[in-house]
């Protein structure tokens, strides 16, 4: 029998994956840096693991056969923890890695964060495992938050376009793969709502489909950095901040793939099907 391991169990996308594989019968091993925030299922083992090289995560990792690794959380070092928890996960004897990424992931992408997907992708190649990268764009909930709390969407993309994904999707999508992990072995699948849409459109329509009047604020690259250091951050998340928007811009964003309906037998939701979900 395939052994599974989970990562990000206390978070969105990876509390929604372990919930959803419980329910449907699926064994899994659940890891956590703070296991007393996880929530317990009958089918579902509860292990203390942090993305680093520790005789702990080892042992935790230990007999597992397929591990979903969700990318950790943004900080400068976030390359050397993934490098660090891959090793853990080779001297374990892991034998495939299912990573969530980012579209159009690569060392040079104008978002900066883009670039730490990128470099671990490729050390899962190097390290030897089969792999599975779930490349998402930008989560369409970002930008229905930014109009439900700010009333606008404010940002230097021009007029470029985004194929913003609903994030449930992705979460489906995982669930799917883990269900059956090695028919998606050495495979990567790009995570992508069913249009493209530049910024403006997206004001517009939630405007239309809310009845408010949601602008969306062209700024250019010096005003972005400006406006946001209303907020405290350290250059680099400054840089991930105002780079979301410029990836835009740049068209790096853009592109529509039907790989989601791929796995899931539908096509991914639009803005109109996300808002409406909410609604219920």
């Amino acid at each position: 029998m395939t052994v599974l391991a989970l990562t990000g169990v206390t978070g969105h996308l990876g509390g929604y994956v372990a919930k959803q594989l419980a329910e449907a019968g699926v064994s899994a091993r659940h890891l956590a840096r703070r296991p007393e925030k996880a929530a317990i299922f009958e089918n579902a083992s509860l292990y203390k693991a942090s993305y680093e090289f520790s005789e702990g995560t080892v042992a935790a990792l230990e007999g597992v056969d397929v591990l979903f690794m969700v990318s950790g959380h943004e900080n400068p070092h976030r390359i050397e923890e993934h490098k660090s928890f891959i090793d853990s996960a080779k001297k374990a004897g892991v034998k495939h890695i299912i990573y969530t990424s980012f579209y159009n992931a690569s060392a040079d992408a104008t978002f900066t964060l883009s670039r730490d997907h990128a470099e671990t992708e490729s050390y899962i190649k190097e390290s030897g495992f089969a792999y599975t990268f779930v490349r998402d764009n930008f989560y369409m909930d970002f930008f229905v938050e930014l109009c439900q709390v700010y009333g606008e969407i404010k940002g230097p993309a021009g007029q470029g376009k985004v194929s913003a994904v609903v994030r449930s999707d992705v979460a489906e999508v995982i669930v799917e793969i883990l269900k059956n992990p090695i028919k998606w072995e050495n495979q990567v699948l790009d995570m992508t709502g069913p249009k493209d849409l530049s910024l403006e459109e997206i004001a517009e329509q939630f405007s239309q489909l809310k009845g408010v009047s949601i602008s969306y604020i062209e700024e250019t690259v010096e005003e972005a950095y400006k406006s946001r250091q209303v907020w405290r951050a350290e250059d680099w998340q400054y840089d991930a901040w105002v780079s979301t928007y410029t990836a835009i811009a740049s068209g790096e964003q853009a592109g529509v793939s039907g790989d989601i309906e791929r796995v899931l037998g539908r096509k991914s939701r639009s803005l109109k099907e996300y808002l409406e979900s909410q609604a219920k």
